[in-house]
C-alpha cells in the first residue's frame, strides 16, 4: 500500500511556525511529518533556530508540575519506587501506600507530579533527592552509592517512536510522562539498562542515545532512593542563572525578607528565646532577636539571598507574578465600581478607618481580602 501523499504548501508552514495555523491544519502538517523526511527535518531546523534566537532572552521552564503517568493505570512513579523498596528489602503494605499516597495528594488520577516522587519513600524514613539537569555522571555515581535511580522520560520516545514524538515536541511540546528505574550503567557503554514497568520485558537495555532524548523532556530530572547513609550527600540545587529579576521583584525581595525573619522570630519567641549580646542556647539568648531593620548586613543578605532565590525558583517553574493592579481583572473591577451610580464601601476597611469603594457584586475586598456580604457593605 503506498503511503498517503500530503500537499504541504510553504505558506501553511509559516503559518504553523507563526503560530496562526488551525487546529485542522495543525493535524495535517503533523501527518505529513510521519512520513515526509524534507518536511520533518524543516521543522526540526525551525525549532532549532527559534530556541537559538531565544536563548538570551527566555527562561528554560523547568516541568515540576508534569505528570508521569503513562501506565495504564498512572502507576507508573508507584511501580518504580515499589521496584527500588524491594531491591531494598524495605516492608510495607502495598494497599496501604497507594492510599496513602492518594490521600496526600502525591497520586492523582492523572498521575503523580514530579516534585512528588519518591514521597512515599521517605515517609518509610529513606533518603530521598530529586535532581535536575542531571548528567549519565550523575546517575553512575548515585547507582555507585547503593541509590534507585528513578528517571522521567517521555514513554513514547523510550521506545523509539521517533516520527510521532518529534513531531510531538514539535507541536506539542515536550511532554515527561512516564518512569523507569535505572538498574545499571557505565561509562564505557554504550547501553543503559532500565526496568520499565509499561514493557513486556520490564528490565532491558536500551542505547544511551535513546534514553537521552526521552530523559531530555523531563530537562534531565531524576529522583534517587536510598536507605540512609552519612557522607553521600552533594548537594546540587537548580540552577537559576538565566533568571533576571524585574526591578519591582527586586523590591518584592525585600518586603519578603523582612517578613521570614519576622516568621523566624515569631517561631523563636515562642520557644523561650530573648535578645542576647551573643547566641546562648542554654539561655535562648540571640542577638537577631530584633527588628529585620537592626540586623547586621550579613544576616540580611541570608535572608535576601532566601527570598531572591524562592522568587527565580517560581518563574523557573514557569509560574509569573503579576501586581493584582496590572489585571485585566482588576481593571475591569475597579472600572466597574467607577461607573457605579451607587457607592459601597468594605464594612472592614471602614471600621479601620479606612473608605475603601467596592462594587455590591464583589466577592471580596480587594484592599484588604475580607469577604464581602452586601448586608454588610456601607452604601455612600
Amino acid at each position: 500500500m503506498k503511503d498517503k501523499k500530503y500537499t504541504i504548501s510553504s505558506e501553511l508552514v509559516a503559518a504553523y511556525l507563526d503560530g496562526r495555523a488551525t487546529r485542522e491544519e495543525t493535524l495535517q502538517i503533523l501527518s505529513a511529518a510521519k512520513v515526509d523526511t524534507e518536511l520533518r527535518e524543516l521543522l526540526e531546523i525551525a525549532m532549532a533556530v527559534d530556541v537559538d534566537l531565544q536563548s538570551d532572552n527566555v527562561i528554560e521552564i523547568l516541568p515540576m508540575t508534569s505528570l508521569a503517568a503513562a501506565h495504564d493505570d498512572n502507576l507508573c512513579v508507584w511501580l518504580c519506587e515499589k521496584y527500588i523498596l524491594e531491591q531494598k528489602d524495605v516492608k510495607f503494605d502495598e494497599d496501604k501506600a497507594i492510599t496513602d499516597m492518594q490521600s496526600n495528594g502525591w497520586l492523582k488520577s492523572e498521575g503523580v507530579n514530579l516534585f512528588n516522587v519518591g514521597r512515599y519513600s521517605e515517609t518509610l524514613g529513606l533518603s530521598v533527592r530529586r535532581i535536575y539537569d542531571g548528567t549519565l555522571n550523575d546517575i553512575e555515581l548515585a547507582l555507585k552509592q547503593g541509590c534507585g535511580v528513578i528517571a522521567i522520560v517521555d514513554g513514547g520516545e523510550l521506545q523509539g517512536d521517533c516520527h510521532d514524538e518529534i513531531c510531538e515536541d514539535i507541536f506539542v511540546g515536550r511532554i515527561p510522562d512516564h518512569a523507569v528505574v535505572v538498574t545499571s550503567y557505565q561509562q564505557s557503554s554504550d547501553v543503559i539498562e532500565l526496568y520499565d514497568p509499561n514493557a513486556v520485558i520490564n528490565k532491558k537495555q536500551y542505547k544511551v542515545k535513546q534514553f537521552l532524548n526521552a530523559w531530555a523532556d523531563s530537562k534531565y530530572y531524576f529522583v534517587t532512593i536510598n536507605l540512609k547513609v552519612m557522607n553521600t550527600y552533594n548537594p546540587k540545587p537548580i540552577d537559576l542563572s538565566d533568571v533576571e529579576l524585574t526591578d519591582d521583584l527586586n523590591e518584592l525581595r525585600e518586603a519578603i525578607a523582612e517578613n521570614a525573619h519576622e516568621i523566624w522570630a515569631v517561631e523563636r519567641q515562642s520557644k523561650g528565646w530573648t535578645w542576647g549580646p551573643k547566641r546562648d542556647d542554654e539561655k535562648k539568648h540571640n542577638p537577631c532577636m530584633v527588628p529585620y531593620s537592626d540586623l547586621p548586613d550579613s544576616e540580611k543578605l541570608y535572608d535576601r539571598e532566601m527570598a531572591m532565590q524562592t522568587i527565580k525558583l517560581l518563574k523557573k517553574l514557569g509560574y509569573d507574578l503579576i501586581k493584582r493592579e496590572d489585571t485585566d481583572l482588576y481593571k475591569d473591577l475597579i472600572s466597574r465600581i467607577r461607573d457605579s451610580k451607587e457607592t459601597y464601601y468594605c464594612s472592614h476597611c471602614w471600621s479601620m478607618g479606612v473608605k475603601t469603594p467596592v462594587s455590591k457584586h464583589q466577592v471580596f475586598c480587594h484592599k484588604c481580602g475580607h469577604e464581602l456580604r452586601l448586608e454588610e457593605l456601607y452604601k455612600g
